[in-house]
């Protein structure tokens, strides 16, 4: 179910990269763990799609090993630095192309600090910090700013995911209530989508949402265990399965600037991509050989993934090239 709400209106919702060697992928249907020795592997697709086909080279760096211990959100900004929260630890990190590593300042007081998802916003960083409902701004050197804005007159409204888009707009995810929630430039709520359930257009646990470039939205959903794909209104549009086997865990997804998608499956070991349109193009099952367990991602300005791996605790770097001839 939509619902579009006047701007002033507030109600409660219901419920770099240095050198690259050739990265383990799993392509296709039933191919699971394809690609050990360290070929690419491209995946069969549709004509209208070869635009959006894709090899993943791996990065020879990964930051965060030894700072971190549950990464769970994960940004990029223009000049290619990494913004990482840690909610176990309590603790938002940034890192340079080079892996240098800053820690951001704690909030001045002494309350509980549970940050669990990240954005860059222009010149600022918003932390979600789930103990206190609330969205912090810091500048990009991790110097605490301000509260920005606390979910708390909302009521039950209690988020869990952050989405910075263009314009300022923000997108966020509510578990306890089922929904997803666009927001003004101003934070004003724009839109509610969704409602409990398993039909099209509801939601089961939606963990993660993202703009792709045409303003569309996708949702991640935990429970359903399924991608949804929404118009920029909020109409429902399509749904995305997992090419084989059914998503074990879908923890996040965003998308890059061609607008491909990458839906992170933390327990299934793997990032599935889409194109654009909604096809299957491959699987990323490995890092140096290594399962992972994708809790995040982000699409770098320079043609990389960047993730989130609760495997190995650290910010895993993927390159997004072109696909060789066949």
């Amino acid at each position: 179910m939509r619902k579009s709400l006047p701007a002033s209106t507030h109600r409660p919702l219901l419920i770099p990269l240095i050198a690259f060697a050739c990265v383990s992928v799993c392509a296709g249907a039933g191919a699971k763990g394809a690609g050990a020795a360290g070929a690419d592997s491209i995946s069969s697709r549709a004509p209208d799609d070869v635009r959006s086909a894709l090899r993943v080279e791996e990065g020879a760096i990964r930051l965060g090993s030894g700072d971190l211990r549950e990464p769970t959100g994960l940004a990029i900004d223009v000049r290619g630095f990494v913004y990482v929260a840690d909610a176990m630890a309590g603790k938002v990190f940034r890192y340079s192309p080079l892996g240098e590593s800053l820690e951001f300042e704690r909030p001045p007081d002494r309350a509980a600090f549970y940050p669990i998802d990240i954005a860059v916003q222009e010149s600022f960083i918003l932390v979600l910090d789930y103990s206190r409902n609330a969205i912090l701004r810091f500048d990009l050197k991790g110097a605490f700013l301000d509260v920005l804005f606390s979910f708390a007159e909302f009521g039950r409204m209690h988020p869990v995911s952050l989405t910075a888009g263009a314009g300022g707009r923000i997108i966020t995810t509510d578990l306890e209530n089922d929904s997803v929630a666009l927001w003004t430039p101003l934070l004003d709520l724009e839109i509610e989508i969704g409602e409990f359930g398993w039909s099209e257009g509801r939601f089961n646990e939606p963990r993660k949402a993202a703009f792709l470039p045409d303003s569309r939205i996708v949702v991640a959903e935990s429970a359903n265990r399924r991608i949804q794909l929404f118009s920029p209104a909020g109409s429902f549009e399509r749904t995305l399965t997992a090419p084989d086997s059914a998503f074990a865990s879908l923890r996040s997804v965003c998308a890059d600037e061609m607008g491909r998608i990458f839906a992170c499956d933390a327990e299934g070991g793997r990032i599935v991509v889409y194109s654009p349109e909604g096809a299957h193009l491959l699987d990323i099952d490995s890092f140096s050989t290594a399962a992972i367990a994708p809790a995040a991602a982000a699409a770098g300005w320079d043609d990389a993934l960047y993730v989130a791996d609760l495997k190995s605790r650290s910010i895993l770097i993927y390159r997004l090239l072109p696909a060789r001839d066949e």
